[in-house]
């Protein structure tokens, strides 16, 4: 080997020495939702000058080189969002202590399949009794200073929403889960007057990945006019009237028998007498001739008074 070639290999030696001496990053990790992504990670255990931290990102496909996110930034994080959200992405991360470097930490990351589906905004509306009607908007991206649909980047075909559904405060009631594939949802057959709470979560069906669920939302369903307190309310008073109601109807059915429907008939001969006028000529003739006329008395028993004569005189003649 050439001599004059020592004083470089030394120079060479000395510097990646120099290099390694700084620690590297600890806990490097990535928060990504709905595509804004950051990268954090926790100081190594240094005291030797105040630590700076260089991140850098490359994607691995097209291989053009690393491209810097954040220079010598003090803090233990930084925002990785507009890093491309189709490809493999590598990104780095490294301390510097003003001239020392440490080693790179890297971590490979995907954005348009890593990244966490946020929940989708959702409201209810109880239109008839046991119906509810159910609206999900999608969830929005914040990207290049304004916000976009989910399905802006998946596809509409490849987005759908699921729903859980259950009623409030009722223990180990079954929870029903609802696949959403429209904005707009009418859940049928339920019960009146019952408050049912929801939470929807979006699918990326060509990912099979489901994303967060929305806050619970509690809504109470259209009853059929009366409650179970209101009928209540109603039926005590009835109840405790029916026993007058009953004995008044009956009392009056009675009347209306006895004086409309009586137990009591006439033979037919005295029904074809008294249907002749008293003032007939016949009867006005004997009574101004002033002549003495024979009565037999007549008395009409009805059914009940007979029958209770019979058992008056079944008792004498037992006596």
């Amino acid at each position: 080997m050439d001599p004059r070639g020592w004083p470089y290999l030394i120079c060479s030696c000395l510097f990646w020495s120099v290099q390694g001496i700084v620690p590297e990053p600890q806990n490097v990790r990535l928060h990504s939702v709905m595509f804004d992504t950051v990268l954090q990670w926790d100081p190594p255990n240094f005291h030797k000058g105040s630590m700076t931290y260089t991140v850098q990102y490359e994607v691995y496909v097209y291989g053009n080189g690393f491209t810097d996110l954040c220079q010598r930034t003090d803090v233990t994080e930084c925002n990785i969002s507009s890093i491309p959200i189709h490809g493999v992405c590598i990104v780095r991360v490294r301390t510097e202590v003003e001239e020392e470097r440490s080693n790179w930490v890297n971590i490979t990351f995907t954005p348009f399949s890593d990244t966490i589906i946020g929940p989708p905004a959702v409201k209810a509306e109880a239109t008839r009794p046991g119906v509810l009607i159910v609206q999900i908007t999608d969830p929005l991206v914040p990207r290049d200073g304004g916000k976009y649909s989910i399905k802006h980047f998946y596809g509409d075909d490849f987005v759908a929403y699921k729903m859980r559904i259950w009623k409030k405060d009722y223990d180990g009631e079954q929870v029903r889960y609802v696949n959403i594939t429209h904005s707009s949802k009418t859940l049928p057959d339920l019960d009146p007057g019952t408050t049912y709470c929801l939470q929807a979560q979006a699918f990326i069906v060509e990912l099979n990945k489901n994303g967060d669920w929305s806050n619970a939302l509690c809504i109470t369903t259209a009853d059929n006019g009366i409650n179970t307190v209101q009928l209540a309310i109603i039926l005590l008073p009835v109840l405790a009237l029916l026993p007058f109601f009953c004995f008044m109807i009956l009392r009056v059915y009675r009347r209306a028998k006895y004086i409309f429907l009586p137990s009591y008939y006439l033979p037919q001969h005295f029904i074809e007498f008294l249907s002749k006028p008293f003032y007939s000529s016949q009867f006005l003739a004997s009574q101004s001739q002033g002549e003495e006329q024979a009565y037999d008395k007549i008395i009409v028993l009805s059914e009940e008074s007979k029958n209770d004569n019979e058992s008056e005189e079944q008792m004498r003649n037992a006596k």
